[in-house]
């Protein structure tokens, strides 16, 4: 009887923890607006190279003075090697300039697709839609 609860609990605690993976995950059409594309330029404050999608985090200067944070979803990070980007190729403080799809909801989040490095190399963060 004991046995039977154990493994009820366990089966049980597993379909919990993938139902929290599922919901985490998400639709890019539902969230960005493949018709509203823009490019940012602006400077990195952090990189996240976390699964499911790694995130770039920049700090825009519209033309005011005025200060911005943009958080930009790309690809899961073995993709990203794959594709030849390399963990320490981004420093804090470097400029970039980042084109993509904007959030449907009007934040500062953004599907980046296309990411312009300070050394002028371009390399793609993020699908194309």
């Amino acid at each position: 009887m004991k046995f039977r609860f154990l493994a009820f609990a366990a089966a049980m605690g597993g379909l919990m923890l993938a139902a929290l993976n599922v919901a985490a995950h998400h639709s890019n059409a539902a969230m960005y607006d493949a018709n509203k594309r823009t490019t940012i330029k602006g400077e990195l404050t952090k990189v996240e190279w976390t699964n499911p999608h790694a995130w770039l985090h920049l700090e825009v200067k519209s033309a005011d003075g005025k200060v911005t944070n943009w958080a930009l979803e790309g690809f899961p990070p073995n993709t990203l090697l794959r594709t030849g980007w390399q963990r320490n190729m981004l420093k804090t403080g470097d400029i970039l300039t980042v084109e993509g799809a904007v959030a449907r909801d009007g934040s500062n989040l953004m599907l980046a697709r296309e990411v312009t490095l300070p050394d002028g190399r371009k390399l793609y963060w993020g699908p194309a839609s």
